[in-house]
């Protein structure tokens, strides 16, 4: 790599010289020996596809975060953001590498995957013994080594077949793994409880189920089929397109061939009105000679159509790439500003053998290994111990916190007088009284909550900023838990014997009109979230999960684990749901099969 990004690199590398000197002997410390402990446990009895499905674990998993917490400490995200806008580098870099840099100051390094993070950090670690782009030797031990020996052991990982994984290669690579991180962990100073050696060594010896290691190898497979080719954004809306290895391969011949004419599936999945956008792809035929499109399907925010590239020559993948977007920005992008706001549409081109067709149309989980993004999998769930502050009600009183929610920089509890805030900028609490007893709250943007009481039909709008309520929503009976999401305030209320769920729309005028009721049958519904198109609450000992409809996707519960109260989820599907008589939370995977208690 010989692009320079024109700093001086010693006001950088200042913390690296202060850090402890990892070539020197390296003390026994307490993460050390608990590492040790878990490493005697490690089966012997693995097969071929646990021994792939755990190192695709770290390499898509782990070595993603533990990247973005080596460059987060070497240099914060908004300095880093400044350093690459007037950088050379930065015309180098990708549409979706640019998307990266413009996430910095909002996201932090969140959206960097490790490839990116190579790119743009390797001048300001010191330079591996034998080089860029090379294997270190087991005794080059500098960071600079270190990232070095994830970035290539990622890029093997993904362009090597999935042949038989010896015993041996598979006790080589994961020492190798918990060298990397031992050291990483003490440059980081990572606590005892939170150290990526404990976490790949948990790894290394717990047992994998078989259903857990199909999920990894098709996630493995996903990411390694399809590749990010371009993204764009316009009109508050952004497309993403992804082409599968069939498809480069489609592509590698129109470039190269020119005068044959080659069959591809696209498949376009999000915010999108499926007939009137398969109408505007048939019209856009007569104008745009290279692409002819057919429909083979259509379905809720989710169409496939059958494409054909014409004899035209195209002399590069780039040049495929702008006349692709170009289609895609003048069928997809609403006509009407904001239409469908801050949404994204994920477009997938694979190959016409590869096609979806009409019969045994897929499920929207089959659905998802086509149009996620690579960076987004999180196959080994883990949590740790963030922060953990004491709050005291105003009066120094008892606290009676029933529900909190989470804004960018703050966090705020209801209390039986009124909502707690807690700053974590700068560890600093304040309180809003109020003269409704208020129990359950919900996010509206980061300066608003939305506030419901058991005793109450109204939902309160309150600002944080001047502690008033801006304006007062009421619903149909008794409210309960609230929820918002897509622009829209979800509510659990008392509806005859029943309980249901109020849907509250947000106009562009900031006003709150009710426009239907999702029915869920049930008369104990307290907390409810609405996240990732699914709808999730809990009732008793069970938790729902539902699509907007109120129709049940799935349910948990289990004899161990009874008066399930708050829930939230990832987006992803899955669930966080407290537990009062275990004192617990669990996470519940999407599905509801698989749990994990904190």
């Amino acid at each position: 790599m010989d692009v320079k990004m024109g700093i001086d690199v010693n006001s950088f590398t200042k913390k690296l010289i202060l850090r402890k000197d990892l070539n020197a002997e390296i003390i026994e410390s307490e993460p050390d020996i608990l590492a040790t402990q878990l490493q005697s446990l490690v089966i012997s009895d693995q097969t071929n596809d646990e021994r792939y499905a755990k190192e695709s674990v770290v390499v898509m998993d782990i070595f993603p975060k533990l990247t973005r917490d080596l460059v987060h400490d070497i240099i914060n995200p908004t300095e880093m953001f400044h350093l690459l806008q007037n950088s050379s580098i930065r015309n180098t870099f990708t549409e979706r590498e640019k998307d990266m840099v413009d996430s910095l100051v909002s996201d932090g390094y969140n959206e960097c995957d490790v490839d990116f993070i190579y790119k743009i950090i390797w001048q300001l670690l010191p330079k591996p013994r034998c080089g860029w782009q090379t294997f270190p030797e087991n005794s080059d031990l500098s960071v600079g080594d270190d990232l070095q020996r994830i970035y290539l052991r990622s890029k093997l990982f993904y362009s090597r077949p999935r042949v038989e994984i010896l015993r041996e290669e598979f006790a080589a690579w994961f020492k190798e793994f918990k060298d990397v991180a031992k050291r990483i962990d003490i440059f980081l100073h990572k606590q005892a409880d939170e150290t990526y050696l404990c976490k790949i060594s948990n790894i290394e010896s717990n047992k994998f189920d078989e259903s857990y290691i199909e999920t990894c190898i098709e996630k493995a497979r996903q990411i390694e089929n399809m590749q990010v080719g371009r993204t764009c954004r316009s009109n508050e809306t952004s497309i993403n397109l992804y082409i599968g290895r069939s498809g480069r391969k489609c592509i590698d011949r129109i470039i190269k061939e020119g005068s044959k004419v080659e069959k591809m599936n696209l498949i376009v999945t999000g915010e999108i009105k499926g007939n009137e956008v398969a109408e505007k792809f048939l019209r856009v035929n007569s104008s745009e000679n290279l692409f002819q499109t057919e429909i083979e399907d259509i379905q809720p925010n989710r169409i496939v159509l059958v494409m054909k590239f014409g004899t035209h020559t195209l002399k590069s993948k780039d040049q495929f790439m702008e006349k692709m977007l170009k289609l895609l920005l003048k069928v997809l992008i609403p006509e009407e500003e904001n239409q469908f706001p801050n949404s994204t549409i994920d477009t997938v081109i694979i190959g016409f053998a590869d096609r979806i067709t009409l019969e045994n149309p897929p499920s929207q989980e089959e659905l998802v290994k086509y149009a996620q993004r690579a960076e987004g999998y999180n196959l080994f769930l883990s949590v740790s111990l963030n922060r953990k502050f004491d709050l005291k009600s105003q009066d120094d009183g008892y606290l009676d916190l029933s529900d909190c929610t989470i804004l960018s920089t703050k966090m705020v509890f209801t209390d039986s007088k009124g909502l707690l805030i807690y700053d974590t900028t700068n560890d600093a609490t304040d309180y809003i009284p109020l003269s409704e007893k208020p129990r359950y709250v919900t996010e509206i943007d980061n300066d608003t909550v939305a506030v419901s009481s058991d005793w109450d039909w109204d939902i309160r709008i309150i600002s944080l900023t001047t502690k008033e309520v801006s304006r007062t929503i009421q619903t149909s009976g008794y409210c309960y838990g609230v929820s918002f999401y897509d622009n829209k305030l979800y509510a659990a209320f008392k509806n005859g014997n029943k309980v249901d769920v109020q849907v509250i729309d947000r106009d562009s005028q900031n006003e709150f009109q009710k426009s239907n009721v999702i029915q869920i049958y049930s008369d104990s519904v307290r907390y409810i979230t609405v996240n990732g198109g699914k709808l999730f609450y809990t009732a008793e000992s069970i938790l729902y999960c539902c699509d907007l409809n109120g129709k049940i996707q799935w349910q948990f519960s289990d004899d161990k684990y009874s008066c399930l109260l708050g829930v939230t989820s990832d987006g992803n599907g899955n669930a966080f749901v407290s537990c009062l008589s275990a004192h617990a939370v669990l996470l519940v995977l999407s599905g509801g099969k698989n749990t994990e208690k904190f």
